[in-house]
């Protein structure tokens, strides 16, 4: 059943539906950490400090879970989830979902092979040297990777893993020599190298381009187009303030921008 929460900014009333509840607005994404990590871990993702940062100073409350991927995209488009953390422009205009201006990310999709292999990723084709490759259920990927992975000869060296964890999970296979190679964004894997002590076991082989990410909402919440604009002015005074760099700084990382 759907309820209602009244949100109050700057002396406007506006009431999000469909996926909120008794505990504020649902916030979900699959473990991809530094962007979006544990939600009971100190440091929950910068995204997800972000969010905090603007949804409180706009009177929201949120709720922040981590499920599968495809489950994400499928029940923010429906309006069970009200905020997907964080996608492509590709998956915003497949599943239909409401962004803003403003990215919270620029990522690139990066070939990561074993500490022996000494494999330079510079274009698809050198993916040919790889038996196995490690991918995420869902995720979207460059269209250069793409079109290798449909092509008939390389079908069965694809593994495919799903769960709330894929990113961790590959390079766990890859350290333990179950797989050749994964493709992962460069920071998430840089962490879980570092979480995992993976260092003398897994390499970084290269990167495609990188491309935005953003905060997006579901098309059924009646103010999404709202939501969009309070974070974008929220994010462009976090800028402005320092405070953006600060929250970036937790995580090792700098403005994206």
């Amino acid at each position: 059943m759907k309820r209602l929460l009244c949100i109050c900014w700057i002396f406007v009333c506006v009431w999000v539906s469909a996926a909120a509840s008794a505990q504020g607005l649902s916030v979900q994404g699959d473990l991809w950490c530094p962007y979006n990590c544990e939600p009971q871990a100190p440091q929950r993702g910068y995204v997800i400090d972000v969010l905090q940062y603007i949804f409180e100073r706009n009177g929201i409350q949120f709720k922040y879970d981590v499920v599968p991927w495809n489950r994400v995209l499928l029940q923010t488009r429906e309006g069970k989830t009200g905020v997907a953390v964080i996608v492509s422009e590709d998956e915003v205009r497949d599943f239909g979902l409401v962004i803003g201006r403003e990215p919270m990310a620029s990522a690139a999709d990066c070939v990561f092979v074993g500490a022996r292999n000494k494999l330079k990723y510079t274009k698809a084709e050198d993916l040919n040297a790889l038996k196995s490759l490690g991918i995420a259920a869902s995720y979207t990927y460059s269209p250069a990777f793409n079109d290798w992975m449909e092509r008939g000869e390389n079908k069965g060296k694809v593994h495919v893993q799903t769960g709330d964890r894929p990113g961790e999970i590959n390079a766990i296979n890859l350290a333990l020599g179950r797989l050749d190679g994964i493709i992962e964004d460069d920071r998430v894997m840089r962490h879980i190298i570092a979480k995992r002590k993976l260092e003398d076991k897994v390499v970084l082989a290269g990167c495609g381009e990188r491309t935005p990410l953003y905060v997006a909402f579901s098309p059924k919440l009646e103010n999404s187009r709202k939501l969009a604009e309070q974070f974008d002015q929220g994010v462009q005074e976090l800028r402005r303030s320092g405070q953006l760099a600060k929250i970036l700084a937790k995580y090792g990382l700098s403005d994206w921008k």
